[in-house]
């Protein structure tokens, strides 16, 4: 085959795919992936005469020198990414667990924090999909009226549209917190005031107690019927990572309640990259109707922008009264979600479609699902540094490392200083100012392109392998791609 003709396939692969990706967002949003797309297809035809494994590999070796690159600035990573088109999944693990430089692996189980809440959004849907439990009741409707104070609807609880508050603080920052005291001030909650999206754990530390037989479900749900094996509340189970001297979950409402043996729904949950992967091949099989899945990712209130009574645009602004962006409603139940009006929340990638959505915790865990395209990616990071058990947040403004000076192996290096990543060439010389946080944030678009590469390689590749007539080539592709790859890292 001559190089212009493979160009010809590679180019009516690429607008298929492009074409594909786009049915449901606007074509604005898709400018990146679409400068991506071109830039890949000048690489494949460029190895039009390299095997498919060759190409894959190429691909996927570009990826892991990303991945190699953020895992330098954190004490420990996990990564997970999944095409379920094509059948390619790729794993990442480097760092050590804690203080005491165990190896990160594929058993080395992160506090989730904040994921917490996809599990507990997952079996409120399925309990509603048995008929077991209902979203449209109101809170008050539930334990005996326990939440007296709360005559809204479940729903909208969970989709934050309620600004809601207790009494007094569910964590111990001011002495320790005795079990029937921390019950009152969890039934003293209250609604401040609505339409306000604000994110809280709140509704999810309710809708946990409001679930029949919880826990059990829990089992049932996620360790038996999915086989996530190493998902649980229990931090005796397996290798955990990311824990301060002494504390079991860092989440300070969720270390009260596990003390008292009550299973958290805003966090508190320990996983893997891999059961990650698993929930997602769940969800992609049906584990979840349609119905439900839209359900979660759609809002309390379907509009792009919040408005003041008067019909003007409500904006955000910080403590000295400045003005910093306009009010977005990005929240389904529990996730971040892709808005038909093409409004990006810090979560989301560009290229999904409108079945997909995102959910962050503090520790430096980051899940995003798109059940429309097939597509998964988590990040799942060790906030404590070995060195000194600072915080470091991935993709969150409290993290107080001042230096990472970790080496690339082309000699760059970032130097983190405040909230900046300063970039710098193997002479020290400075030759760039980024975001810290868009660090992390660069890593979650480079993990759905590289799947999205991947599967433009395949496509093309067999499309000629067809026009071929070469069926042991396209068998080879087949086998080449079809396969998991896991990389053990430092």
């Amino acid at each position: 085959m001559e190089k212009q003709e493979f160009l010809g396939i590679v180019t009516e692969e690429e607008y298929k795919l492009i074409n594909e990706l786009i049915q449901n967002g606007k074509l604005q949003e898709y400018r990146n992936l679409i400068e991506m797309f071109e830039d890949e297809k000048v690489k494949l035809v460029s190895m039009m005469d390299k095997t498919p494994d060759e190409v894959y590999n190429l691909i996927i070796e570009d990826y892991l020198k990303k991945v190699k690159g953020i895992s330098m600035l954190v004490p420990g990573l996990s990564t997970g990414i999944k095409d379920a088109k094509s059948g390619v999944s790729i794993y990442t693990y480097d760092g050590t667990v804690g203080l005491n430089n165990q190896k990160i692996d594929e058993n080395t189980r992160f506090d989730l924090a904040s994921v917490t809440k996809l599990f507990t959004t997952i079996e409120a849907l399925k309990l509603v999909e048995e008929g077991k439990f209902s979203l449209e009741k109101n809170v008050s409707d539930y334990k005996n009226g326990k939440y007296l104070n709360l005559r809204i609807p479940v729903e909208k609880m969970t989709k934050f549209y309620y600004d809601l508050r207790t009494d007094g603080r569910l964590d111990e920052r001011e002495g320790e917190l005795p079990l029937e005291e921390f019950q009152r001030r969890l039934s003293s909650t209250k609604v401040i005031k609505d339409k306000t999206f604000v994110y809280s754990d709140i509704p999810f530390i309710i809708l946990k107690d409001l679930l029949p037989d919880s826990d059990e479900y829990f089992t049932k749900y996620f360790n038996e019927e999915m086989r996530l094996l190493q998902t649980s509340y229990d931090e005796n189970l397996g290798v955990l990572t990311g824990m301060r001297k002494g504390e079991s979950v860092n989440d300070p409402k969720a270390r009260v309640m596990k003390r008292y043996s009550l299973n958290p729904g805003h966090a508190g949950i320990y996983s893997t990259s891999k059961d990650l992967v698993k929930l997602f091949d769940a969800l992609n099989n049906g584990f979840l109707s349609d119905e439900s899945i839209m359900h979660m990712v759609t809002p309390a209130l379907n509009t792009p922008i919040l408005l003041n009574p008067d019909g003007t645009i409500m904006y955000k602004k910080n403590k000295e009264g400045y003005t910093t962006g306009v009010q977005n409603v990005n929240r389904g139940m529990a996730v971040y979600y892709k808005h038909p009006e093409g409004i990006r929340a810090n979560e989301m990638v560009q290229a999904m479609s409108d079945k997909s959505f995102s959910i962050a915790g503090f520790t430096g865990t980051w899940a995003t699902f798109d059940l429309k395209n097939g597509l998964t990616a988590n990040i799942l990071g060790n906030p404590l540094s070995l060195e000194n058990e600072r915080d470091l947040i991935i993709d969150n403004e409290r993290f107080s490392i001042v230096d990472c000076g970790k080496h690339f192996e082309d000699g760059t290096k970032f130097k983190v200083a405040g909230k900046t990543s300063r970039v710098l060439d193997d002479k020290g010389n400075v030759t760039g100012n980024i975001p810290f946080t868009r660090t992390t944030n660069t890593l979650k678009e480079e993990q759905i392109y590289t799947l999205l590469k991947l599967r433009f390689a395949k496509n093309a590749l067999m499309k000629k392998a067809e026009l071929e007539q070469n069926s042991v080539l396209s068998e080879e592709t087949k086998k080449s791609f079809e396969t998991s790859k896991t990389v053990k890292g430092r």
